[in-house]
C-alpha cells in the first residue's frame, strides 16, 4: 500500500562510496578536467610524471561514478602515481609539497575530507622516515 517495506535497489560499492562522500544525487562530470590535470601535474606531482599519463588517469577517473570537484580529481589522480613503486624515489622529493597543497585546499573547503584522509594516510605510510637514518633531536 505505502511501500514501506519495499526493498531498496542495491547499489554497487562505488555508488555507495560516492553517496557517502558527496551526498545522494551528486552529479558526476562536474570537475574541470584540464584544470585538475594541471593541478595534479604541477602542484602535486612536481612535473615528475609525464603530463600525458596524468591526463589519461584524470580522464578515466572523471568518467567514473565519483562526482569529484576539480581539486578532488587532482588529488585522486596524483594518488594513483604516489602508489606506484617505480615512481616512489622520484616522488619522494615532491610529496611534502603535495601534502601542503592538499592542506591548503582542505582549509579552503575545496576537497572532500574523506579523500584528504586517504591521501594523507597513503603518503604518510609510503614516505615516512624509518631506519637508522632517523635522528630525533630533543
Amino acid at each position: 500500500m505505502f511501500n514501506l517495506f519495499k526493498k531498496k535497489k542495491p547499489q554497487n560499492l562505488m555508488s555507495e562510496l560516492a553517496s557517502t562522500m558527496y551526498g545522494p544525487g551528486a552529479k558526476t562530470g562536474q570537475s574541470e578536467l584540464m584544470k585538475a590535470t594541471q593541478y595534479a601535474f604541477s602542484n602535486l606531482l612536481g612535473e615528475v610524471v609525464p603530463q600525458s599519463e596524468v591526463a589519461t588517469i584524470a580522464q578515466d577517473l572523471r568518467s567514473g561514478e565519483i562526482p569529484y570537484s576539480t581539486e578532488d580529481l587532482a588529488l585522486a589522480t596524483a594518488l594513483n602515481f604516489f602508489r606506484r613503486d617505480d615512481l616512489k624515489t622520484s616522488l619522494s622529493f615532491v610529496q611534502l609539497q603535495a601534502r601542503m597543497q592538499m592542506l591548503d585546499w582542505l582549509q579552503k573547503g575545496c576537497v572532500n575530507p574523506m579523500l584528504v584522509q586517504v591521501f594523507e594516510n597513503t603518503l604518510y605510510k609510503r614516505f615516512m622516515p624509518s631506519g637508522p637514518g632517523l635522528v630525533i633531536i630533543e
